[in-house]
């Protein structure tokens, strides 16, 4: 089993700071810095520094997957003009279509999904 310890971060909308320990990929504990008797295979000081979230977006819209220049770019990257060219390309759209390019957004994608997956998200890109 992996384990990591992280010593003394600090929590945005806490005081003080903490210990953070994360087994297989997942937070199993978060105790004031120092109280714990937390033990791990690596450890790392954060000296005071934030522990945050991952600053990306780990979501996608399967039905607007792969849509980009379809019928045309969005020019003035604007929201309006975004939401025109929404409208023209769902216009287009049709069951298959969706389907067509959700499976292949998926196959792209699931190699970078990381083990706490479920098993089953796989059911996804069968015919």
């Amino acid at each position: 089993m992996s384990s990591l310890l992280i010593q003394n971060a600090t929590i945005n909308g806490r005081t003080g700071q903490f210990d953070l320990l994360i087994e297989e990929g997942v937070f199993k504990a978060i105790e004031p810095a120092g109280t714990s008797s937390f033990s791990a295979d690596d450890v790392i000081d954060a000296t005071g520094q934030m522990a945050t979230a991952p600053f990306c977006e780990p979501h996608i819209h399967l039905d607007t997957t792969q849509t980009a220049g379809e019928p045309s770019w969005n020019i003035s990257g604007t929201l309006f003009e975004g939401i025109e060219r929404w409208a023209e390309r769902k216009a287009m759209l049709s069951i298959d279509d969706v389907k067509r390019r959700a499976k292949q957004t998926l196959k792209c994608k699931l190699p970078m999904v990381s083990n706490t997956c479920a098993p089953t998200l796989m059911s996804l890109i069968q015919p």
